[in-house]
């Protein structure tokens, strides 16, 4: 079962919020969080409408040398899952991008309570059989 912080200290305008351990091949030992966004926040629901996005949250990578340290904006979008960023210039470690689609499936299959569709995403590049494991 993968190790993430408790429901109750999610951040204001947010329906969810996990923090995930992930201990790369690389010996760094990084936080992921993943949160979904509250659609009644006016801000939110701008942004749900400007882009044609039926769910949206946010993304952050601590501690990994080969990622910035910025908060990334995750919507899904008729069938797709895009992430983009405030400033454009995304950098997300290799090793860390292979890792991203199995914890979004887990983020995902833990929220199917508030967002029972976001538990139907496919997401293309997840490993059927890995040494990798959710921390």
């Amino acid at each position: 079962m993968p190790r993430h912080s408790p429901e109750t200290r999610r951040p204001l305008g947010t329906l969810a919020w996990r923090q995930y351990d992930v201990t790369l091949d690389s010996g760094h030992c990084v936080k992921v969080g993943f949160s979904l966004a509250d659609p009644h926040d006016e801000t939110i629901a701008e942004i749900s409408r400007k882009h044609s996005a039926s769910n949206l949250g946010f993304i952050v990578i601590l501690d990994d040398p080969d990622s910035l340290e910025e908060v990334v904006l995750w919507l899904r979008q008729a069938g797709s899952l895009t992430m983009m960023s405030q400033n454009g210039a995304m950098l997300i470690g290799d090793e860390m991008k292979t890792l991203l689609p199995r914890y979004f499936t887990v983020f995902f299959d833990e929220i199917r309570h508030i967002a029972p569709d976001l538990a139907d995403v496919l997401l293309v590049g997840v490993p059927k059989a890995s040494k990798k494991h959710l921390n």
